[in-house]
Formats: structure tokens, sequence, C-alpha cells
């Protein structure tokens, strides 16, 4: 006869005339649970149930929402071991959950009693804000007076049912201490950590004893590898059964040695074994190693080189381990052919693939010709993505052949092509959030002949983005491709699943130990509580990354417990933000130069960056100190002030300049910022030549100048510091004099463009145009120290800075002119990327014309050259060399220019 499952059983409570009544009849309702619970689970039950286990008591607000919850929790703590637990209605018949708390020994005694069992369990879960605790006492008939006590407790309701779980281990190890595990104990080892024996065993003191479950923990010792033998002893103890896994450990490796070695270096060979000195023997590791030595040889090409390994000498504590490699010749790659291919040639297909047959020019360079096998099954993927993205959806690559012959191995993939299918119609179904059409318009495999898994691939990104743009987080996009019934077009469905709309719940962040949320959060285009949008995350990236603030940033969403909300963290990894700079060159007019900095741009962890500059040469001295807030109050207003004082000594004249600054800037439109600016300038010239120009008398006339200045700047470069993409434009206008008032008057353009592009092979092409123009206003002053003057590291290279100028005829003085262009055209390309080093090569062309001149862009000043760029240690390092194309009168053929930076 089959006993009905426990599933099956439904027990309903009868309402009682009396309590006496109710009692008896709840009782043997219960009774008749635990027999049918008995009669399902069978006699293969490794714990008894001897105890009647009670709902528990809440303290709680909203104590029955809080009881329901509970009550599932212990219920599955309990069914865990095959134990039932009265329904809470049932209880309430026998106890009052409203009076004392526990109830009295004598009301406990009669619930156990009444039952048929020797022990009653009765408990209380008080929750106190988020943190919970569960008293449990067990009463135990034979000595009611000693009752058994058991507390634990968690931090928040949602580890109610790991809590419970503990409290039960507690009861379950009084109650059935002749059924459990009182100990677990490692004996025997005297190298091997006991915790790390006993990270391999599954059970654990207060679990079921289980021969089977020790023998299952007794093979995870042994595969550790350490032991020859491991046995169980278990003993009879007060808390129940003691375990002893009692092991004996393996020797010691003592030396490692060795031989057959002559073509590839014994350091080599030991670092691919990685068998360290003094470690415990594992034969386990030794075939490791062995397999590892053989790779090293197949990787430089001694494909038929074998190893093993021999143990010498062995005694109870130590052994000696001698690898025995017979290393065979060389062999390299002659000949690679492909089978079944009809659609492509075997040229068309090599160059799919990385591995290639030996050369005699370039493979003792690149490898070509030496067998890895890695690669090799690489290659076999690479040709099936490749068929796969010719249209050949059914293509299979077989595994590759590698034959020998002699001192050549010769490589066969064969290839099943099977038929290839065109694209046919492309159609967008479900939930769609735009034009049908529009969408379509989106995806580039309907602009293709074949069908390409790729692209198709790609084409769910896009959709996928748009949905994630438009706060469906978790759009479901699949591609259908049904083949026509000739067999060679694909109509392509892409099916669609919107899913809910999300909103973003709570933006956390860490990792900014010294940086202020507030200046993390001010560049988050994220919003707590605004509409899920992939492309504001994207764009939160970027602008953090450009702060410059932070070595890593990542904006990662994070699942909460609701399918319409998602967690943001923002994760960073901050680097130093404060730099010094230093930089030197040599000109024959300068001489020796230096030029130093030190900044913060990360001031006190407000965002705010505080500099201060000087250059230093035989004629010159120049001191600029600066405080820029780029988000005054958190606003997107930026605002600086700048104090200087210059000097410097021409042919004919000193310049001395002191004054100071004010800056406003802000965001205008996306991307594009406008600043403002106000400068106060008092300047003298002095120890003026006798056979100065007129224009220098003039302007040693005009002391004060006051200036205003308005610029608009758009920047999207993915980098202020080696930028790879996008772009910086900038145009700006400056007006002196005039209401202003001072003794100079002239309004000053200046703009420039400037673009990144990356290549292929890591390169990246950079161009930049600049023009500038003066005009002086009504009252006429524009002085010779406010003309523009090209030359040196950030305009024409090859040039000296500031050289490239109008000369007076009269003493050859450069004083500058009113219009000025220049242009740069460059390739940056990798030298050690790792190191973060990089070369340049670059192309300049430009020049300054006089007042009385127009522009002429038939005389034009150029230059060509080589650079390296390199962000080091101590900060970003350039070295220049440039070399003028059209050398004139008073022109150097070439120059060196040399800039370092550091870190703090």
């Amino acid at each position: 006869m089959s006993h009905p499952s426990q599933a099956q059983c439904t027990v309903k409570p009868i309402i009682p005339l009396s309590r006496f009544f109710a009692a008896l009849q709840l009782s043997l309702l219960s009774l008749l649970s635990l027999f049918v619970f008995f009669a399902a689970a069978g006699t293969a039950l490794a714990i008894e149930q001897n105890t009647i286990f009670l709902p528990l008591k809440i303290n709680a607000e909203h104590s029955e929402t809080v009881a329901q919850r509970v009550d599932i929790a212990f219920e599955g703590a309990l069914s865990d071991k095959d134990i039932v637990m009265l329904s809470r209605l049932e209880a309430e018949q026998l106890v009052d959950y409203n009076g004392p708390w526990p109830p009295t020994t004598a009301t406990l005694t009669k619930v156990a009693e009444s039952a048929g069992l020797d022990y009653v369990a009765v408990g209380s879960l008080t929750m106190l804000g988020e943190h919970i605790s569960v008293d449990m006492q067990v009463i135990d008939l034979l000595k009611p007076e000693t009752p058994y006590s058991s507390f634990r407790e968690g931090t928040a309701l949602s580890e109610v049912h790991s809590v419970l779980k503990s409290s039960l281990v507690d009861v379950l190890s009084y109650t059935n201490r002749n059924f459990i595990i009182g100990t677990i104990t490692p004996e025997g080892n005297k190298r091997i950590d006991s915790g790390a024996i006993r990270r391999k065993i599954s059970a654990k003191p207060g679990d079921t004893y289980s021969p089977d479950t020790l023998r299952k923990d007794l093979k995870q010792i042994f595969s550790m590898g350490y032991f020859d033998n491991v046995e169980i002893e278990v003993n009879d103890s007060p808390e129940g059964k003691a375990v002893i896994f009692r092991v004996q450990e393996k020797p010691l490796i003592k030396t490692i040695t060795f031989t057959g070695l002559n073509k590839v270096e014994e350091e080599d060979v030991r670092d691919a074994a990685n068998i360290k000195l003094n470690t415990i023997l594992n034969p386990s590791k030794l075939n490791d190693a062995v397999k590892r030595i053989n790779g090293l040889y197949r990787s430089k090409g001694y494909y038929a080189a074998r190893s093993k390994f021999a143990l010498e000498d062995p005694d109870e504590n130590s052994v000696e381990v001698k690898f025995i490699v017979n290393e065979g010749d060389k062999m390299s790659i002659s000949g690679i052919r492909f089978v079944g291919n009809e659609a492509f040639t075997d040229e068309e297909l090599k160059n799919e693939i990385q591995t290639s047959t030996w050369n005699w020019y370039s493979s003792w360079i690149t490898e070509a010709g030496t067998l890895k096998l890695d690669v090799l099954e690489q290659d076999a993927a690479r040709l099936g993505a490749f068929y796969n993205n010719q249209g050949f959806i059914e293509a299979k690559i077989g595994e590759p052949e590698v034959e020998e012959a002699e001192d050549d191995l010769y490589i066969a993939f064969t290839i099943q092509e099977g038929p290839r299918y065109q694209v046919g119609t492309v159609e967008v179904q479900g939930e769609l959030i735009e034009d049908r059409d529009k969408m379509i318009g989106l995806l580039q495999i309907r602009k293709e002949k074949f069908l390409n898994r790729k692209i198709m691939r790609d084409d769910v990104m896009k959709l996928t983005d748009l949905y994630a743009e438009h706060g469906y987080a978790f759009a479901n996009i699949r591609p259908q491709v049904d083949k026509s019934e000739t067999g060679k077009r694909v109509n392509i469905t892409f099916k669609i699943e919107q899913g809910d709309l999300v909103n973003f719940n709570r933006v956390k962040i860490k990792g900014n130990t010294r940086t202020r949320d507030n200046v993390i959060r001010r560049d988050l285009e994220v919003e707590e509580g605004g509409v899920y949008d992939s492309k504001a995350i994207r764009t939160s990236t970027n602008r953090l990354q450009r702060l410059g603030y932070f070595e890593d940033v990542s904006v990662i969403p994070q699942e909460t417990m609701n399918n319409d909300q998602m967690d943001i963290m923002v994760a960073v990894k901050e680097k130093p933000t404060g730099q010094f700079s230093i930089g030197a060159g040599y000109s024959s007019s300068d001489k020796v130069m230096f030029m130093g900095e030190i900044s913060e741009d990360n001031f006190l962890g407000l965002g705010t960056r505080l500099a201060f500059a000087a250059n230093l040469s035989a004629v010159s001295n120049k001191f600029n100190l600066s405080y820029t807030d780029p988000r005054i109050f958190d606003s997107k207003v930026s605002a600086g002030i700048d104090a200087f004082n210059w000097e410097r000594e021409y042919t004919d004249y000193t310049k001395g300049s002191t004054g100071g600054g004010l800056r406003l800037g802000h965001q205008f439109v996306d991307k594009w910022r406008i600043y403002y600016g106000y400068t106060w300038t008092d300047t003298e010239l002095s120890d003026i030549s006798e056979d100065a120009s007129d224009y220098i008398l003039e302007s040693a006339k005009i002391n004060i100048t006051s200036a205003v200045r308005l610029s608009l700047v758009r920047d999207t470069r993915d980098r202020r510091f080696n930028a790879s993409s996008g772009s910086k434009h900038s145009l700006s206008i400056k007006y002196a004099g005039g209401p202003l008032g001072g003794e100079a008057a002239y309004t000053k353009l200046e703009g420039f463009t400037s673009w990144f592009f990356p290549m292929p092979l890591d390169l990246v092409f950079h161009t930049k145009l600049a023009a500038g123009q003066a005009f002086e206003n009504e009252d006429g002053k524009l002085p010779v120290y406010d003309n523009f003057y090209l030359g040196g590291m950030n305009s024409i290279r090859g040039f000296k800075s500031s050289s490239v100028s109008p000369i007076d005829p009269n003493n050859d003085e450069k004083y500058g002119g009113d219009k000025m262009w220049f242009s740069n055209i460059e390739v940056f390309f990798p030298l050690l990327t790792d190191a973060g080093i990089r070369g340049v090569a670059f192309i300049d062309f430009g020049n300054v014309y006089d007042q009385d001149d127009d522009w002429d862009f038939g005389n034009i000043k150029k230059s060509t050259g080589l650079g390296v760029n390199w962000l080091s240690p101590m900060g970003p390092l350039r070295l220049i060399w440039g070399y003028n194309l059209d050398t004139q009168e008073g022109d150097e053929d070439a120059q060196w220019d040399f800039a370092m930076g550091g870190s703090f």
C-alpha cells in the first residue's frame, strides 16, 4: 500500500466547543499530522522528531505581516530537517500568545505530553528597527525545571531564514545529541594548516551524523593532493559524535633538477614548471608541470619535445624531483592547406588566421611558422566566424589536423561550407517605441547582400541601446532568421520585448577617499528617480574620466528587488592630482631656459585648481598664481582669479608687467562653454635703446591695459592628455580700452579647431588650425607686446619660441604682427604601449604678418620633425626635434625642445 505524499495531506482545524475538547482535538490532529509526515518520509530519516515546535511569538510593528514571513522561514528551516511545526492557528488554541511569554513550564509540558513527544520548543522574535533577535527555549519532560536556551540575532529581517537555521541547529544539538556531529577535528597534519583541511569538509558540528557525507569529505581531503592516506575515526561524546580525520602527509620536495636541456634555458623551463622547493609533493601538480614544459617547447617550435618526472631517494619526510626532457629537433610549419573550400581561395582563408608558415625574412622576429596549439584552435573559430559573416551560416570547421614530416609540420583545416544565404526582408516586430521604418533604418544588415552574423549582432546592440536610452533597461531583442524554401535567402525579423520601464533608484559612490561626493554627483547625468538612460550612463562615465581626478571610473547599473528600479554604483579609483612640471630648452636668444609649474587640480577634494607657474631664463622671469573653481556652488558656472608678474629683456627694451584678472564660464549649449574674463595689467618698458623703433617708443607710453575677453569653446576629446578621439574648438574676442579705461585700445580675434581620429594599429591622426587678427581701436593703441608671435613646442615646431615674427629692418628686432595662422598635422604612434610612450611625426605650417601686410599664404614658414611623448612616473615628458623646411636669413636649420613634468 502506497502512502500519500506530504504535499497531498491537508489538515483543517476544527473550531472547539470548549478548551478541553479543542486541546484534545488539536492534539489528535497534531499526532495525525506527525504520523502522516513520518509515513511519507519513511524510515530513512537520520533524526527522529522528538520535539514539538510552536510558532514564534512576534514582537514587532506590523506583527501579522512579519509573522507570516517568519512562519514561512521557520517551516522551511524545519522542512530541511524533515520536521514539521504546528500551524499558528493550532498553536493559538494551546497557548496564549497575548499573555506572558514564554508560557509557564506546566503549560508547555502539557503540550509536549499531548503530542506524545519528549521536548517542546517555544520562542519569540523581536524586531527593533532592522535588527532581529530570536530567543528559543526547550523544555525536557524528564527535567522541565532546567530548560535549554538559545539566542541568535541578525541585522535585518532578510536574514531571518539563516538566523532560524542557526537556532534550529542549537535546538537539535540538545534534543538529538545521539544523532548529530558534536566535533570535527583534523589530526596528523604537521605542515598543512587545519583550516585548509576544514574548508574541504562539508559536514559541520550540529549537522546530522551521516557516514555517506563523511566518506565524501574524506575524498575531498584526499583530492587536495597533500596526503598519502586519510582515515576517519568516529567516537561518542557528550556533545554527539566526535569525528576525527586522521591524515598522513606526503614528503617535502627537497631538490628539483632538470636533465636533457640544450636548446632552452633552464631558467625558462624552471619558470614553466612552477614547482617550488620545500612544498608538499603533489603528483597532480607535477603532471601539470610536465604539460607546461611540453607547452613551452611547442611554443618555441619543438613540437616533438617530451618530458616526464621521476622521484628519487624518497624517505619519510623529503623527496627529490627530477624532470627528464627529450627536446627533439625544432619543427616549423611548412604548409597550410584547406579541404572543402570552394567559395574562397586558400590565400583568402590564410589571411583570416593567425597561424602562418615559416619564412626566412621575418620568422626570427615574428615567430611565423611556430605552431601554437591554442592559437590553432582559435584559428578554427576565426574561420567559422569568417564564413558566418559571409552568408555561410551552416558552415562547419573541423578540428585542425597537424601532420609531422621529418622536421616540418603541415596544418590542414577541413571545411564544410554549406549553402550561402542572401539577405531577404528585414522586419521589426513587437513593442516598438519609434516609427517602424525609422527603426529598420538603423539596421545595417538590410544593406548587406549576404547574411553577416557580426553585423546582425551589432544591430541587436543598436536596438538594445535605443531601448535602454528610453528607459527599457531589460529590453529583449531576438533576431529570428527564416530560411526561404529555395534555401538561398533568409528573412530576418527582430522581435522586441521592451520589458518594464525602469527608473534610477539610488546613486551610490565608492572609492573616493579624497574627492567629495558632490564633486562627483554634479557631473553625473543620471538622477535618482529619473528614467533609466544608458546614454546618460555613458556620458556620466566620460565626464568623470575627463575630470582628471581618477585613474579608473565605472558607472555600473545594479538590479534591485524591484524590476522597475535600478541602482547606480559609481566606482572610482583616485589618482594623484597634484602636479609639478619642469622644462628646459635652449636657444640663441634665451640661452638656457627653465620652466616650472606646481598645481593641484583637486584642491582639498573640492574639485578646484590652485596653480603657481614660473618661467626663468637669462632674459626673462615670469610668475603666475591662479585659482579656478570649475563648478562654483556646484552650478555649471566656473570662476577663477589670477595674479601675475612678468619681466623680459628684449634687444631694445625690457618689459615688466604686473596685474591680475577674473574669469567666469558656463555651459552654453550641449558640449559648448562660454567664458568671460577681465584683466588689468600695468606694463612698463625700461632700458630702451637709443636706436629703438618708433613702434617701441610709442608702446613705452602705454602702461595700463584694461581688457575683457569673451571665448566660446567646444571640447569632445576623450581625454585631456593623450586624446585619441574627439575634437576641441575655440573662438575668442578680446577688447581693450574705451569705456574700460587704460591706455591700450585694440580688439583681438583668435580661434582654433583641433581634431583627433583613431586609426588602425593604435595610430592617432591629429590636425589643428589656428588663426588670429588684432585691430587698433579708434584711438589706435596696440602695444608691441600684445602682437602675435609664433614658434616653439605649441605652435610651429622647428623654430625658436616667438621667433616667427616680422623683423624691423633697421635693427633686426622682432616686434610681432597683427595677423597670424598656423596648422599642425601629426600622427601619434605607439612605441612602448605598456610604458605609455608614444611617438609623433608632424608637419607644421604658418606665419605672422605685419600691420602693413595683407594675409599672404604664399609666404609660409614650414617645418617637419619627430618627437616622443611619455607619461612617465615623473609626469608627462615631451621631446621634440623640428627641422625648418624653408630656412631664411636669421633662421636656424633645426630646433630641439624638451619639457618634463611630474605628479604628487
